[in-house]
Parts: C-alpha cells; sequence; structure tokens
C-alpha cells in the first residue's frame, strides 16, 4: 500500500508517474509529427467507391468494346471470347486488314506499300477503322483490345483503382457515375509493352504492394516510371500510374472520342511513317510536328499478351515468326485470365499465379471473389 510506504517516497512517486506520462505524450507526438513529414508529399484520394461502379458492367465503365482480329484467325476469336465471357464483359469485333485488300492512292503520305512491312500497314488500317466507328458512334470512349490480349483475372477491381489514380492526378473532385474515367484525357494506354513518363514528370500516383505486378525480372517490359520514383517506392511490387510521353504495343488501349478525331486526323489524313503504335507514342510526345495528345498510362500495364504454347509462327499476324516451340507466355500478368481458362470456366473458386508462390506480395493461389486490391497514393 502507498500510504505505508515513507513519506519521502510517497512524495517522489507521483514526480516519476507524471514525468512517465509525459515521456509517454511526447513519444507519440514526435511520432505522429514524423510520419507527417513522411507522408507529406503523398495522399490517398477522397473519391468514393461507388464513384466507380459502372466499371463493374459489361464494358468495364467504358461506352463500348472492340477487339481488332483477322476474320480467319478463328482460333483467336474462339478464346478471345471466352476469356472476356469468364470476366463479365462483352466485345464488339472488328476485321483486321489485310494490306492487299488497300490501294496506294487510299493510303497517307508516308506509307508506301512496297517499302513498309504490308502487315505493318494492315494493322494500322484496323485500328484507323475502330477509331473511324468511335466517332461515327459518338461513343464518349471505348476500350480496343487486340485478339491475342489478355488480363488479370482481377481486372475490374484493378481498373477502379486505375480510374481513381487517373482522377487524383488530374485534381478531379468528383466523378460522373455514367464515366467512370472522365472523358478529358485523349487516350489511356491501359495495355502495352512498354510506356514513359516525361523526365520531368513531377507526380504519379503509386499502388504499393499490388499482389498483380510480376517481379522485375519476370516483365517484358522497358522505360517505367522515373528513377527518382522508385527511391519512394519499392519498384517490384508497385504499379505506378503517370501522365505517359510515349508508349509501345497496342494490346490494350482507351480513346475518349476527343481522341479518336485527333488520333485519326494525325494518322489517317496527315501523315504516318511508322507503325500505328509509335506514330501514337509520337502524339503522346508532341514529337516533331505533331500535336501533342493527353495520355495516361499505368506501369507495369494491366493488359498483356498470351502466346498459346507451341510454333512462334502462330503467335502473331504481323510478323511472321518461326517454327521454335515455346511454352504458353502471358506477358506482364500475375494471375493470367487466358492460363487460369479451364478453372474459370468450370468455376472453381481459386486461380493460380503463373509463377507460383515466388514472390511475398502475390499469393500463389488467389479467390477473385475474396480478392481485395489495394489503395494508391498521389505524390505531389
Amino acid at each position: 500500500m502507498i500510504s505505508q510506504l515513507p513519506s519521502q517516497t510517497r512524495k517522489i512517486i507521483p514526480i516519476v508517474i507524471a514525468f512517465f506520462v509525459a515521456y509517454v505524450l511526447l513519444s507519440f507526438v514526435i511520432a505522429d509529427n514524423r510520419d507527417t513529414v513522411g507522408l507529406s508529399r503523398f495522399s490517398q484520394s477522397g473519391l468514393r467507391d461507388r464513384d466507380f461502379d459502372d466499371i463493374s458492367n459489361t464494358t468495364l465503365g467504358f461506352e463500348h468494346i472492340y477487339a481488332i482480329g483477322l476474320k480467319e484467325r478463328t482460333d483467336k476469336r474462339d478464346f478471345l471470347t471466352v476469356a472476356a465471357s469468364v470476366s463479365g464483359f462483352d466485345v464488339d469485333w472488328v476485321d483486321g486488314v489485310r494490306s492487299q485488300d488497300l490501294q496506294q492512292k487510299a493510303l497517307p503520305n508516308g506509307y508506301n506499300l512496297s517499302t513498309i512491312e504490308p502487315n505493318v500497314i494492315g494493322c494500322w488500317r484496323a485500328h484507323m477503322n475502330v477509331l473511324k466507328s468511335v466517332i461515327a458512334n459518338s461513343y464518349s470512349t471505348a476500350l480496343v483490345l487486340e485478339d491475342d490480349a489478355d488480363w488479370d483475372v482481377n481486372i475490374k477491381t484493378q481498373l477502379r483503382e486505375f480510374a481513381r489514380g487517373l482522377h487524383s492526378l488530374k485534381g478531379d473532385k468528383k466523378v460522373s457515375k455514367q464515366a467512370p474515367y472522365g472523358t478529358d484525357w485523349d487516350l489511356l494506354w491501359i495495355g502495352g509493352c512498354s510506356s514513359a513518363a516525361d523526365v520531368n514528370e513531377t507526380q504519379f500516383y503509386a499502388i504499393p504492394n499490388d499482389p498483380t505486378v510480376p517481379r522485375v525480372e519476370r516483365r517484358r517490359t522497358w522505360f517505367g516510371p522515373l528513377d527518382s520514383w522508385k527511391e519512394e517506392f519499392p519498384e517490384d511490387s508497385t504499379r505506378f500510374i503517370y501522365r505517359a510521353q510515349e508508349g509501345c504495343c497496342t494490346f490494350g488501349y482507351a480513346v475518349t472520342a476527343r481522341g479518336a478525331k485527333k488520333i485519326l486526323t494525325a494518322l489517317a489524313i496527315d501523315h504516318i511513317e511508322l507503325p500505328v503504335d509509335v506514330a501514337m507514342a509520337e502524339l503522346c510526345g508532341g514529337l516533331g510536328d505533331r500535336e501533342r495528345i493527353e495520355c495516361f498510362a499505368p506501369f507495369p500495364n494491366l493488359i498483356g499478351t498470351y502466346r498459346p504454347a507451341g510454333p512462334a509462327y502462330k503467335d502473331s499476324d504481323i510478323n511472321s515468326g518461326d517454327q521454335n516451340v515455346h511454352e504458353e507466355q502471358a506477358y506482364n500478368l500475375v494471375y493470367s485470365t487466358r492460363r487460369n481458362i479451364h478453372r474459370l470456366v468450370s468455376g472453381a473458386e481459386t486461380v493460380f499465379s503463373q509463377w507460383g508462390e515466388e514472390s511475398p506480395w502475390s499469393p500463389g493461389e488467389v479467390n477473385p471473389k475474396e480478392f481485395v486490391y489495394p489503395r494508391g497514393y498521389h505524390f505531389h
């Protein structure tokens, strides 16, 4: 009992207690200030989750989804149709174009059937036909997929956070439920080989500890986030979203009505001397005499490309390939829809990572219905 202690000791005890309480409170204050300083450059978006509900619809929150493929490649059409179905969205097929169906006088300046790979010109024309359809149908936004596109089984939850990051970068305080990505941009390079930001870009949106991000050594990409950004978040497990100065490959990209008009004007009415993806990259960077368009991209990309096991010559309709046989490949995707297609069609509860329990942030097996995608941070 305190009352039984000597009087001098009884006087010291309250002083000790007071010092201890003050020390604890001061520690909390210091720790709180330290955290505030460390996070002063970062913020989480205040946009509500329900603002992005339309991304769960059958067009992934866009007004329309196109898929481009040669009519005779029924194998690719079959696979993409099933993959889209198990992911809960619909595609509208647009026929690929053979160069022999084009006439030289119909091509823009710079394209010559005798000097440029014919299939490159056919690819360009197919993408121009899609853009023309976007304009003709007055679609506010449209997603364009190539017939060998692949995506994560969690594509809808990924796109919700991508949309949140996009609005955060643009400084939007409100979101239209009918246009969850907004319409004040030109091109979203959602799927491709790579993308890059301007070297002077000062802001980005980062999603750390993203289970759907493959390790760096597993990626088939180049460019990507700036080195200074990697100092803020670990490159291995973070997905970055930023204003893109360039990109490569057209596995999957989105355009607004405004963007479709600008791209069609620049690449069909004016002139083109490059493959369609490289020419679009010039527009994102405003290179040469190109008017710069507004482009955004995630890195790593959200839509990749799929190669079934077998001979390489079957992979691409642009490049002839060879007789070399390769294993099944899903570029830059952890939980590939196509690699898990049999489990998804049969109604299995879980899907597998194509690399197993390799990364501490990516489980080897997940249940998409229970999957929780992490929230990102806006770097100021």
